[in-house]
C-alpha cells in the first residue's frame, strides 16, 4: 500500500482532518507503530530539575541555581511544565 503522507506534517494534517469530519482513521502497521512511537517520547520529556542536573558543567548533586535557570527556559520552551525540584 502506497503512504499518503509526505512527512510527520502532513499525516498529523491527515489525520486531523479526518477526525474533524468524524471519519474513521485507519493505520497500516508500519504508520501505526511511527504514530505509536512518536506519542510515547511526545509526553516523555524531562522535569526541569533533570535537566538542569544534565547540562551542569560542576556535575552538581543537586541541581544549581544557574543551571535550573538554564533548565527552566529549556522545558519552558518545549512545552514541559516547570516544576520546583523535589527535596
Amino acid at each position: 500500500m502506497p503512504r499518503r503522507w509526505a512527512g510527520e506534517a502532513e499525516l498529523a494534517a491527515l489525520i486531523i482532518a479526518r477526525a474533524n469530519a468524524g471519519k474513521r482513521v485507519t493505520l497500516s502497521p508500519d504508520t501505526a507503530l511511527f504514530v505509536g512511537l512518536k506519542l510515547m517520547t511526545a509526553s516523555a520529556k524531562p522535569t526541569a530539575a533533570e535537566v538542569a542536573l544534565m547540562i551542569c558543567d560542576s556535575r552538581c548533586e543537586r541541581p544549581c541555581y544557574p543551571c535550573q535557570g538554564k533548565a527552566n527556559v529549556i522545558v519552558a520552551a518545549y512545552g514541559q511544565s516547570v516544576k520546583p525540584p523535589r527535596s
